[in-house]
């Protein structure tokens, strides 16, 4: 590769925070109000309850709304109706009602639907929003209850030859199984998730047991084990399920920090005393820093720490190889909004804004079209987002397979290995959406507004809105049906009580 060199040399990160995309993605997004008045809790509740059934709802959704069905659209910059808080206000207080409080009737009658059996808390803001237009997003009842839940703690059990986990895993099975337990749907046993009822996460970890917290940190340590949520292991594990990753596949992971993707792929292609092929993870980052605290984790994991290259480069203009040899396979998880890790980053709900979204689809989808031709033919892309906006998710691919498909070049996407992770829930792609918009200079003259959303059916109705921050690759597009967008995965935090992931699996045929 060319470019900066490995160690010492490698360029300093600028204090401007100019090369931290979410920072400059969230930078008008209203600041200080915003993140304290709440808006960013009634903003993702008016954004997703307005998405069609398949995007964070199923048809099973008890009390499915109208809303869920088709988005109220705007004609020129009106907002939709009825999603300015103040407008609701003024609505409640002429039919006589007030629901701005935490409804307990709603909690109650719509708690049992959950499969889990953690305690669905009142006082946290996303369901205080809820229930304060609960009718309304009933549709939303599965979701919400489990964005409001603690992220339980997920374990993944590493595999290569320096890390002995049988005495782990039998330490695990013999004292704390009240606490974690292998899921189901693992016929390997290696991933483990909190039992339903220990309500266990990191955040309680020491206080439930500090003597488990002492293991996992030290297994954690030596490599044993590594604390990996369901939503990350997947790009690695369905890559590996297609064969793309093996032992002694070239793999390069274009956005490696915090590097769990980058020592899952280097546990599969090292090599080990039973074959000669030698396989290479290329861990490339922006942030030199970042790269630091890989480099790190990759030197306690035990695995062959010189199968591992660290590059670093803006993933939109990595450079192609100078042996011309191109790739086996790439992690391509993008910079994202992050609205499916929101059970375990309290940050990121305050700043919600479509906004956040609609200013990194441009940088994902370069990220995605350099990584679809730096795959070798009969090579796999695996774009990934924890996100489950499908302007960075299906509008990214769907976009992405339009540029690059031509006459000479071909790719298309794979179906969800199937025979990975038997009896796992995967919701699949969808291909029609919701394009929505938010001016925070919109507002009432109430203490009580957080301004409103606005959706437009079509590009051009946003051109004519003059909509300064539209791009005709946002909306669904008539090829969507010819892409097989349904191929692509969907993780809802309700069905497994995870974060909320999207994975597409893209295949270079020719």
């Amino acid at each position: 590769f060319t470019g900066p060199p490995q160690e010492d040399n490698m360029p300093k990160r600028k204090k401007s925070g100019s090369n931290n995309p979410l920072s400059s993605a969230r930078k008008d997004v209203g600041g200080l109000w915003h993140r304290k008045s709440g808006a960013g809790y009634h903003l993702f509740l008016s954004y997703y309850g307005n998405q069609p059934i398949g995007v964070v709802t199923t048809e099973g959704d008890s009390h499915q709304s109208k809303s869920a069905i088709t988005a109220p659209q705007c004609d020129g910059n009106k907002a939709a109706k009825g999603n300015s808080r103040a407008a609701k206000k003024r609505r409640r207080k002429k039919n006589g009602s007030n629901s701005s409080s935490v409804d307990a009737n709603v909690i109650a009658a719509t708690s049992t639907t959950s499969s889990f059996s953690q305690d669905v808390d009142a006082s946290h803001p996303l369901m205080q929003a809820f229930n304060s237009d609960s009718d309304k997003y009933a549709h939303l009842t599965n979701f919400i209850h489990a964005l409001s839940r603690p992220l339980p703690l997920t374990l993944r059990i590493r595999k290569h030859e320096s890390a002995d986990s049988s005495e782990l895993t039998q330490t695990l099975s013999r004292n704390f199984s009240n606490f974690v337990s292998p899921v189901a749907y693992d016929p390997t046993k290696q991933i483990y998730q909190s039992t339903p009822g220990s309500n266990l996460c990191k955040f309680n970890l020491g206080h439930q047991s500090p003597e488990l917290k002492s293991i996992v940190v030290d297994a954690s340590m030596n490599g044993t084990l590594a604390r990996q949520e369901l939503g990350s292991m997947l790009p690695v594990l369905s890559l590996e399920a297609v064969d793309a990753i093996r032992k002694g596949s070239k793999v390069l992971d274009m956005c490696a920090s915090p590097g769990s993707k980058t020592l899952q792929a280097l546990e599969i292609v090292v090599s080990n005393s039973e074959t000669k092929t030698r396989g290479r993870v290329i861990a490339n980052d922006v942030h030199p820093k970042r790269l630091d605290s890989l480099r790190d984790a990759v030197h306690r994991s035990g695995v062959p720490a010189e199968r591992v290259t660290y590059t670093n480069f803006d993933a939109s203009v990595f450079p192609f190889p100078k042996s011309k040899k191109l790739f086996d396979a790439i992690i391509c998880d993008v910079p994202c909004s992050g609205d499916g890790t929101i059970r375990k980053d309290p940050h990121i709900l305050p700043m919600w804004s479509p906004r956040t979204s609609n200013e990194l689809h441009g940088l994902q989808l370069k990220i995605l079209l350099r990584a679809m031709e730096l795959i070798k033919k009969g090579g796999v892309v695996c774009y990934s987002t924890c996100s489950l906006n499908p302007i960075e998710d299906e509008a990214v691919v769907s976009a992405a397979l339009r540029e690059m498909n031509s006459d000479d070049i071909c790719y298309q996407l794979l179906d969800w290995p199937e025979e990975l992770l038997p009896g796992f829930t995967r919701r699949p792609g969808v291909d029609t959406w919701n394009v929505g918009f938010y001016d925070a200079n919109n507002l009432e003259k109430d203490d009580d507004d957080f301004g409103s959303l606005s959706f437009y059916d079509s590009y051009d109705s946003a051109v004519e809105a003059e909509v300064k921050e539209a791009k005709e690759s946002f909306w669904p597009n008539s090829a969507n049906n010819k892409h097989s967008l349904h191929r692509c995965s969907r993780l809802f935090p309700q069905d497994q009580d995870t974060g909320g992931f999207f994975v597409a699996l893209i295949k270079r045929i020719k």
